[in-house]
């Protein structure tokens, strides 16, 4: 029925598998052949408050690696209490939430069971926020519901299909028989598929929400609306079928029991609500014999209160549309929201009470209803090299292969092998996708010319059933791409010889505390010991024969390293032992709070420490008594998942250090290390013992912080959240080196191609892997956290800040968990400052968000205690005032750098950041702000605009549907002829022409 492939996409060469090798099949407290100590990772089996809920995943094998951070994690967490409103998750455009039984109709006899579709709002609430808002009555809903004399009747409770993917949650409500005889007998004798009753595919970008029904199954269609009847009349309501030929009559009634009269639509049923202003249209994969009726509330008795998770009653009358018989075969039904401003009603929407006419649009989503993603729709990775293991390859091409199938797999049969089908998949893209993509064969990945508002800017619809997007992979060195410069070698020689001497705090040499701090304390010493490296090669090659052909700069830099003071091997060896201590302390076993193994969500947790100031230790008797995996506030919540890969980064960073200058440590602690990556980043499927990519949101290209953490016992209310989007990049960064560093450990290109040596491939797979995730979550950080005045703009004019301290799957804030504060919004987007922060932080963007940084800074002595000033003077020497810079750096006190906004730095390596920041020239605007000189005029557009002003004739002209609220750039020629945008049009294959249309056109 519904799974009918299209035309199958050639293999492509060099691509990496969607399901890649896992970096290592062993279990966490299994160590590899060389190490010479064991590495016993506990298991710890957290109670039932905090475990996954186990009627969600019925059908997983025991033990298996469960999500904690994906977009849609809402749905899977803190479901005890009952589903509540904020058990929903944003596909984009649409935000799906599981409170079906708030618009079923209103009878006690009625067990339906389903999800509500909304369309929400991108809504500014004053200048520091952007939520995501929607009218809950203006919701439709899709489920399932039985006959009373069946047999069987809807689960209460969605299950997750196993193996959920990147791109999509499968959710299936199964039978729930009411007899033990019947249920026995048709689990023996009947198709194994005869549990189930209903399956919701809850994808990314899809204009359409699907749900898939089975035998014995009434399909529903519901809403707290009623349909919209021209002339209007309080009891009259009718809904449109097919090609709007034939109108299908809705019974009012206040009792469900009453038999309607039903009508058959083949195609699709188009649905005007009246109090939401929004048509609605119901695609069909078969013939369906529906009826339609209005129900009046005014008799319904409620269940007692006492009941668990039944909602009040709704407030309103209540429209169903729904199949007038069980099926007798499977069905899908396809919803998709056509028209939100369709009479001009919606205040919310309409512009100036006028309707919109979104008739090409609509007959878009007609072409293409009966393409939808394939179960199997997965992330894939097309290298242009001969070999994975080749780190120059500078490009990756990214795929989202969304396997497209048909409803009713009888359009497409016909196509020649490798084509374009007839029709295409058609999805929502974002910024960030239309950026790179590219067309490829049999997938044209074409734009149609409509666009959506989203919290993450216009996403356009794009056909096409495989999108190809070309990534540029990121360089990761320990050093920047150019070393301090000579005239401050002195003072970065006189900061190291106080800061070698760095000591960790005893507490953490002992493993005592949590995992975040200490972590960001071993990556200050990691830098401390780089750059003092750094200094020695360079003074080292004043002794080659080399010196008098280097170029002026390089050899005046050489001169000044040689004639410094720097540290001695004695002082280096004694630090690289310290920092080897710290390290290993975390990874052998030792620790007062060690990590312990969760097998219950599958993933690397840190016990937590019951801290003593006194003694410096943890009281409690670890692992036994893990106070980490009981109290969400331990720890900054890592027992729950929280800021995994941000805690991890540092850890791995520093490790990657510590094989730098010891490989026989590198070798001896390669399978702990992989441990930490593989809880964070682990590729494979095949994985026993961790989830894929834990963090990584590939639509987004970004990362999730947030994990099963629960707020009043449910979700919390904004979806997934990330803070820091500086600290996610440092953690892929911190892969990147730690692959480089154990590749050459491990003998490199020689061990793969001669001795096939499988832990030198595993530190390349490590590497590229991490190339990829680096480069992604740097191109979406400078699209959603770093914000334009006008360039590249994604947010609503009305948020003011130039960065986004917390984005939420629902909204974007300018605020920091621990603070509202402007220069910690700035600066927790800012740290660590290591080579990768010169990819991370644009010029034009630092140069338009220093003056506003700086004046919050300059006015808090907090600022400048808690060191957020040292993230400033990083921007400062950005945009080109390194001397200004360094001046301000040696004015700030030591106690700067074990403060909360400088702990993990120091005044080394914020020294050497600045000193090796590459030339800017500066010039000073009329408001005596620095600018970057290159910015001119042109710069300060949204984007190019090739469309000039629509004239009268355009604008009074039946071509012109265009809101000019919503979309004011109408194509005037090409085959996207009458298209509204959002955005300028880029004039080429699919517009040859537009224009723009005015307020008062």
């Amino acid at each position: 029925m519904f799974a009918a492939r299209t035309n199958q996409l050639p293999v492509l060469s060099g691509a990496f598998p969607s399901d890649p090798d896992a970096y290592s099949l062993l279990p966490p407290s299994t160590v590899s052949s060389f190490t010479k100590h064991p590495t016993p990772l506990k298991v710890f089996r957290r109670d039932a408050s905090s475990s996954p809920p186990a009627q969600l995943f019925k059908d997983h094998e025991p033990n298996k690696p469960l999500p904690t951070n994906r977009w849609y994690q809402n749905l899977l967490v803190g479901i005890d209490g009952g589903l509540t409103d904020a058990h929903k998750t944003y596909t984009i455009p649409y935000i799906i939430d599981a409170m079906f039984s708030n618009i079923v109709p209103p009878s006690a006899k009625t067990k339906a069971r389903g999800i509500r579709v909304h369309s929400p709002n991108v809504a500014p609430s004053g200048d520091k926020i952007v939520q995501l808002t929607y009218d809950a009555g203006a919701g439709v809903g899709l489920g399932v519901n039985t006959a009373p004399s069946s047999s069987f009747e809807p689960a209460d409770i969605y299950n997750v299909k196993a193996d959920p993917s990147p791109l999509q949650l499968i959710v299936e409500w199964k039978k729930i028989y009411k007899s033990w005889f019947t249920e026995t007998y048709d689990r023996i004798f009947s198709h194994p598929n005869n549990d189930l009753l209903m399956q919701i595919p809850i994808i990314r970008g899809s204009p359409y929400q699907t749900v898939h029904f089975f035998e014995g199954a009434i399909p529903f269609f519901t809403s707290t609306n009623v349909p919209f009847t021209d002339p209007y009349t309080p009891t009259d309501f009718t809904v449109k079928l097919d090609d709007d030929e034939i109108d299908l009559n809705c019974v009012m009634t206040t009792n469900t029991s009453v038999v309607v009269p039903s009508r058959r639509a083949s195609k699709y049923v188009s649905v005007h609500f009246a109090g939401s202003d929004a048509t609605w249209i119901v695609f069909l994969s078969r013939p369906l014999d529906l009826s339609c009726r209005v129900v009046d509330p005014k008799d319904y008795v409620p269940p007692p209160p006492s009941t668990p998770g039944v909602p009040p009653p709704p407030p309103s009358i209540n429209f169903e549309l729904f199949s007038s018989s069980p099926l007798s075969t499977p069905a899908t039904l396809r919803v998709a929201l056509a028209n939100n401003c369709t009479t001009g009603i919606n205040v919310q929407f309409c512009e100036r009470s006028k309707p919109r006419d979104k008739s090409d649009f609509i007959r878009v989503l007609k072409e293409h209803s009966a393409v939808m993603p394939g179960s199997d729709a997965a992330v894939q990775y097309t290298f242009p090299t001969l070999t994975k293991y080749d780190s120059d390859a500078e490009e990756v091409t990214v795929h989202f292969n969304w396997s497209p199938v048909t409803m009713a797999g009888d359009n497409f049969t016909s196509n020649a092998p490798l084509s374009i089908p007839k029709t295409e998949l058609l999805t929502y893209a974002l910024p960030h996708h239309v950026d790179n993509m590219e067309a490829m064969v049999g997938s044209s990945n074409g734009k149609t010319g409509h666009c959506t508002p989203t919290l993450h800017g216009p996403a356009c619809l794009v056909m096409g059933g495989n999108w190809a997007m070309r990534e540029s992979l990121s360089r990761a060195s320990f050093y920047a791409p150019r070393p301090p410069r000579a005239e401050h070698v002195n003072i970065l020689a006189e900061s190291l010889r106080k800061d070698i001497k760095f000591r960790i705090p005893a507490n953490y040499m002992k493993g005592a505390g949590d995992t975040y701090f200490s972590g960001k304390i071993l990556a200050k010493l990691s830098r401390i010991l780089l750059v003092a490296q750094e200094l020695r090669d360079l003074a080292h090659e004043a002794d080659s024969d080399n010196l008098h052909n280097m170029d002026k700069e390089h050899k005046h830099i050489v001169e000044a390293c040689a004639s410094a003071h720097l540290p001695s091997d004695k002082e280096m060896n004694e630090a690289i032992s310290h920092l080897r201590s710290g390290v290993t302390i975390w990874l052998n076993g030792s620790a007062q709070a060690p990590f312990v193994y969760d097998e219950k969500w599958g993933g690397m947790v840190n016990c937590g420490c019951t801290y003593d100031d006194v003694t410096q230790s943890c009281s409690n008797n670890a692992p036994t008594d893990c106070p980490g995996l009981t109290d969400p506030g331990q720890n900054f919540g890592h027992g729950y998942y929280n800021d995994h890969h941000f805690h991890h980064g540092y850890h791995i960073y520093a490790a990657a250090t510590v094989a730098k200058f010891d490989s026989d440590w590198g070798r001896e602690y390669f399978e702990p290390v992989l441990s930490l990556i593989r809880d964070i980043a682990n590729p494979s499927s095949k994985d026993k013992y961790f989830p894929q990519f834990r963090h990584k949101d590939w639509f987004l290209g970004s990362s999730w912080a947030s994990g099963i953490g629960l707020i009043n016992g449910g979700p919390y209310p904004n979806g997934r959240n990330q803070e820091s989007s500086s600290e996610s990049i440092a953690a892929y960064e911190a892969m990147v080196l730690y692959g480089n560093v154990m590749y050459e450990i491990w003998g490199g290109d020689k061990s793969v191609t001669q001795n096939n040596n499988k832990d030198a491939q595993t530190a390349a797979s490590i590497r590229d892997m991490s190339r990829l995730l680096l480069a992604t979550e740097l191109r979406s950080a400078d699209r959603y956290w770093h914000v334009r005045k006008k360039v590249n703009r994604i947010y609503p004019k009305e948020y003011t800040p130039l960065v986004v301290g917390m984005l939420w799957s629902m909204m974007a804030q300018f605020q920091t968990w621990f603070g509202a504060d402007a220069f910690l919004a700035y600066g927790i987007q800012l740290m660590p400052l290591t080579p990768i922060s010169e990819q991370r932080d644009e010029v034009k963007w630092a140069n338009e968000m220093y003056p506003v940084f700086k004046e919050s800074c300059d006015s808090s002595q907090v600022c400048q205690d808690q060191g957020w000033a040292v993230l400033l003077r990083g921007i400062q020497a950005t945009i080109g005032d390194v001397d200004g810079a360094i001046n301000e750096v040696l004015e700030l006190k030591d106690d700067v750098y074990v403060s909360a906004g400088g702990n993990g730095q120091s005044r080394t390596n914020t020294i050497w950041y600045i000193s090796t920041r590459p030339y800017v020239e500066l010039k000073v605007d009329d408001s005596g702000d620095d600018v970057d000189e290159n910015t001119t005029d042109d710069d300060e557009v949204w984007v190019e605009n090739p469309c000039d002003d629509c004239s009268h004739e355009v604008c009074t002209g039946s071509l012109n549907k265009c809101s000019t609220l919503d979309a004011p750039f109408l194509c005037t020629e090409g085959s996207s002829i009458g298209g509204c945008s959002p955005v300028p049009w880029e004039l080429g294959n699919f517009c040859n022409n537009c224009c723009m249309l005015k307020a008062d056109c």
